[in-house]
């Protein structure tokens, strides 16, 4: 489950993020510290695994829309 605080962290990284490549080495960590605290696991983040990327942004990518989803349909 994501908290409301995870996914203000999220916003905050995603636009820099949202095309599949950060800009900055600092924003790919926060992605993937914010993906292991979510889903239980323990990518490094200086890891430079393609798969283990590709997990994270599409994690991210997920939970980022299922959110902005939500809010659509709310309002």
């Amino acid at each position: 489950m994501v908290t409301e605080e995870q996914y203000i962290r999220i916003l905050e990284v995603w636009e820099k993020c949202k095309s599949g490549k950060c800009e900055t080495h600092e924003d790919k960590a926060e992605l993937i510290t914010i993906y292991n605290e979510i889903h239980n696991t323990k990518y490094k983040t200086t890891t430079n695994c393609g798969s283990c990327l590709r997990s994270v942004f599409v994690g991210i990518k997920h939970i980022v829309e299922k959110w902005q989803n939500i809010d659509v349909n709310v309002e």
